[in-house]
């Protein structure tokens, strides 16, 4: 079978049986299409004749890119799901998956705010406008729950319970979990819903029903990339000196919650990491309960 009807069929089965995000697809669909390319150059069209050697000579290719590690594990893991897709179906009849070895993932040091940082981030937003009044509310919503901004993008007005003070959010793989809102980021949502009819009666094809809950100038949802540049429009003005993202204030939120002693299972539940290692990342950051405890439990922290 020709590799580009592999690609397609492949991409079907992400999203029906394996029920990925759209952006999960297109990160797949983009970093095969680079392999096909290859492929393509060198006059391989057919799924047939690929093998080790092959792969091994595409990875040595990309030598002169400058890919991060992070990026490059990242593309082995979409092409080893993609030879097993192609194994599984008999479509390859060379079976390499297995002598395929992937390089060793070196863990970054996520930056992230001090308490102080964000206070003075959330002090950075004079809420005179509807505008900032969503803006407020926002960044307030990323501190309280430690959501991703896909996940912040997609937020429903029904996924809120005011009750429970809860979200429901929709993380990677279309996995759903409940978040925690506390009392500030309640107050600001709310306030922020009195505003946003506003927002719906800017729309220039009349007023029609939206229901993502965070929306644009125009009375539509609010992209990831429009709740990144705001973010970062804030962040630049009162952060200096230091790297920070508007993902920083979900590693904040987690760094946060383990400096003052929650558990890593109740902090790898509240991000949505499948993986417990992944969440272990900030445990090297838990400075201020390490001393805490240090100076408790050590049998001479105290002058004698």
């Amino acid at each position: 079978m020709k590799l580009s009807n592999c690609l397609e069929l492949y991409i079907k089965y992400l999203k029906y049986e394996k029920n990925l995000a759209l952006n999960s697809i297109n990160s797949y669909r983009k970093d095969i299409l680079q392999l096909l390319d290859y492929l393509r150059i060198n006059n391989i069209s057919h799924a047939s004749r690929l093998n080790l050697g092959i792969f091994r000579n595409f990875v040595k290719s990309l030598d002169g890119c400058n890919y991060s590690n992070r990026t490059i594990v990242r593309k082995y893991s979409s092409y080893i799901n993609f030879f097993r897709f192609l194994e599984e179906n008999d479509y390859i009849n060379s079976r390499f998956v297995q002598a395929i070895n992937v390089p060793r993932k070196h863990h970054r040091i996520y930056s992230f705010m001090s308490i102080n940082e964000v206070e003075k981030l959330f002090n950075s937003i004079k809420p005179v406008n509807d505008q900032e009044i969503r803006d407020r509310a926002i960044i307030e919503v990323f501190y309280s729950t430690g959501a991703r901004i896909s996940e912040v993008e997609g937020l429903r007005i029904k996924d809120i319970d005011f009750k429970k003070s809860e979200i429901m959010v929709t993380g990677k793989g279309r996995k759903q979990r409940i978040v925690y809102l506390n009392k500030t980021a309640v107050f600001w949502i709310e306030k922020y819903i009195t505003v946003r009819e506003k927002l719906l009666s800017s729309r220039k094809d009349g007023y029609i029903k939206e229901d993502h809950l965070f929306l644009n100038r125009f009375g539509k949802g609010l992209s990831s990339r429009g709740i990144r540049t705001m973010v970062e429009k804030y962040i630049k003005k009162v952060i200096i000196g230091k790297k920070i993202t508007p993902h920083s204030i979900r590693h904040s939120f987690a760094t946060h919650l383990l400096q003052e002693g929650a558990g890593i299972r109740e902090v790898q539940e509240l991000l949505g990491h499948e993986n417990i290692s992944t969440t272990q990342i900030y445990s090297h950051l838990n400075i201020k309960k390490l001393k805490k405890d240090y100076r408790k439990f050590h049998p001479r922290a105290e002058i004698k």
